[in-house]
């Protein structure tokens, strides 16, 4: 076949080099989304355990007298059921700063059960009213 002096068209090589870049752009591209896709569910779980983490310290403030202990619960905070899929094990410990003063830090830590990564830790303190 003859080549025409108006015609002008990709050689073979070229159109696989074109491939070859689209082709790792795709590629690049999966990879950076299916990481955001990981890292949303991380943090999705880390806002549920501090959200757990607050309710459990605002129940042990209400308390009269508020001691240590752990339980499993699930994203909602309830008791955990054998059908629920996420489950947070919360560990808190109460400990008096002063005798004197009355003063209780307590500290929750809610971890997903099954998931690695770090622990969500609050710490709160009040004094205690006596009446």
């Amino acid at each position: 076949m003859r080549n025409l002096p108006g015609e002008h068209g990709f050689t073979l090589v070229e159109s696989l080099i074109a491939c070859a870049l689209l082709a790792g752009a795709l590629l690049s591209v999966g990879h950076l989304s299916s990481g955001a896709i990981a890292l949303q569910a991380q943090a999705c779980n880390r806002t549920l355990a501090t959200m757990l983490a607050v309710a459990k310290l605002e129940e042990l403030r209400a308390s009269m007298a508020p001691t240590a202990g752990s339980d499993i619960v699930d994203a909602a905070g309830e008791p955990v059921r054998r059908d629920s899929s996420r489950q947070f094990e919360r560990h808190w410990s109460v400990t008096p700063l002063s005798p004197r003063a009355s003063i209780l830090s307590v500290q929750v830590t809610p971890t997903p059960r099954g998931l690695t990564g770090l622990p969500v830790r609050i710490t709160g303190g009040w004094m205690v009213v006596r009446r």
